[in-house]
């Protein structure tokens, strides 16, 4: 059996502030050198600062909801009111192992009526590591998933995985 686990220690739980703060901080450089080129009366430069402030904000907002998902899913992973589900897999859509490609490497696969999706790329809590990228899910697999729902991006953030391979048969590629 290969195992995922956070839940036995919680306070690897957080955002990646490294990420945000170096977008925020860009951002900020952004707009300091627009509000520079505006005050030398180049045209079109106030445009530019709307749209590096408008950046910023972004940045900043998706760095806050971070912040407090995390600390959602920090509590209740302490608390034990996680959700579960397990069984083989209902679909099974393997990612790709280098990004950029044709559907950005996103992996999906289903369970018990639950939608599990990551990419090997991504900057979440939790698992993502894809098939060919040395994960741990395939299309055989069985598996026991505790996670978090993410009601502002619509996923499941999964914090505990139990996978047991070729326990099951394969299940159905959606894309084919």
């Amino acid at each position: 059996m290969d195992v995922f686990d956070l839940t036995r220690h919680p306070d690897q739980i957080n955002p990646a502030y490294l990420f945000f703060l170096t977008f925020a901080a860009l951002g900020l450089g952004m707009s300091g050198f627009t509000l520079y080129l505006a005050r030398l009366g180049r045209k079109g430069a106030w445009l530019y600062l709307l749209l590096a402030l408008a950046i910023t904000a972004g940045v900043c907002w998706a760095l806050l909801h971070e912040i407090r998902h995390a600390s959602t899913v920090k509590a209740q992973v302490r608390s034990g009111q996680f959700a579960n589900v397990e069984g083989c897999l209902d679909q099974f859509h393997p990612g790709l192992a280098s990004p950029g490609e044709s559907d950005a490497g996103q992996e999906q696969w289903s369970v018990a009526g639950q939608l599990f999706d990551y990419g090997a790329d991504e900057v979440r809590l939790g698992y993502h590591a894809v098939e060919p990228g040395g994960g741990i899910v395939h299309a055989d697999s069985w598996v026991r998933v505790g996670y978090v729902h993410d009601d502002m991006l619509a996923r499941n953030d999964i914090v505990r995985l139990e996978v047991i391979q070729h326990a099951c048969p394969a299940a159905p590629d959606y894309a084919q």
